[in-house]
């Protein structure tokens, strides 16, 4: 896609969004409403859930948060909008706007089903801008390694099932009704697994978004190969998947948006 480097690595995938081109742009208007409502919702009634009005839910539920949390926002964001891009194996099973109230995502960032459609994965995304001194490399290790450890205790705290049950009603949301029948099974059976003491599969993705001018420091692929070794070595995953992405700013995204709302 123009405007778009992607490099694939062993464990690994690198984006940067160099601009925000026409291709882009379509993707997200095709895309946005299911992204934040989920597929199956927005199939039952397009005209309802249209790209408009998902822009001006967005923008209402963005504009008022701090700039830490619209960086969460718009990191979690792009993941969603490039994932189907980048690992077409894995079916998103997670919606991305919280359904409670106007505020962040509760419970998992994101959930797949496998292209196998005996396994979910779980995602986590963790978005940050380069402080003074370091550099990008520094920054996505960073954010790998908070994913990560939060990721992790979630997947084996107890005190934390109730993730699961907003899982269970996105892939109502999201999925067709086989495809729908089959994430629930898995996702009720680690719920059980974790709620019982045991140990789930942690099959996970974890995502770091960079938000910093690209002129003044970029993702290097050596950066991510070492991110991929960290992470391997630790052994807290039994599969990962690793997403860097880095964008120029932390309004490549959201100012396309608030064209479409200005228009």
């Amino acid at each position: 896609m123009d405007g778009i480097e992607v490099e694939h690595t062993q464990g690994a995938t690198l984006v940067i969004v160099r601009a925000i081109s026409d291709d882009f742009r379509t993707h997200v208007r095709d895309r946005l409403a299911e992204y934040c409502y989920g597929a199956t919702t927005v199939s039952e009634d397009a005209d309802f859930y249209s790209f408009e009005k998902t822009v001006t839910e967005f923008l209402e539920r963005y504009n008022p948060k701090p700039r830490k949390t619209q960086l969460g926002m718009a990191g979690e964001l792009i993941v969603h909008v490039l994932m189907p891009l980048l690992h077409s194996e894995l079916t998103s099973a997670a919606v991305y706007f919280n359904k409670e109230e106007r505020s962040i995502k509760k419970g998992f960032d994101l959930t797949f089903l496998g292209s196998s459609e005996s396994a979910i994965w779980y995602g986590e995304v963790k978005s940050g801008e380069v402080a003074s001194g370091s550099d990008a490399d520094e920054k996505a290790a960073a954010l790998i390694d908070t994913a990560a450890s939060s990721l992790a205790a979630m997947l084996d705290d107890v005190s934390l099932l109730s993730r699961w049950d907003a899982a269970l009603i996105d892939t109502r949301l999201t999925l067709e009704l086989g495809l729908a029948t089959t994430a629930r099974e898995l996702l009720r059976s680690d719920s059980e697994t974790v709620r019982r003491g045991g140990t789930v599969t942690k099959r996970v993705l974890l995502a770091g978004a960079v938000m910093h001018e690209l002129g003044h420091c970029i993702v290097t692929t050596a950066g991510v190969e070492r991110i991929v070794e960290t992470i391997a070595s630790s052994d807290q995953f039994s599969e990962s998947k690793i997403l860097v992405i880095q964008q120029d700013a932390l309004e490549a995204v959201i100012e396309y948006l608030r064209e479409v709302a200005n228009a």
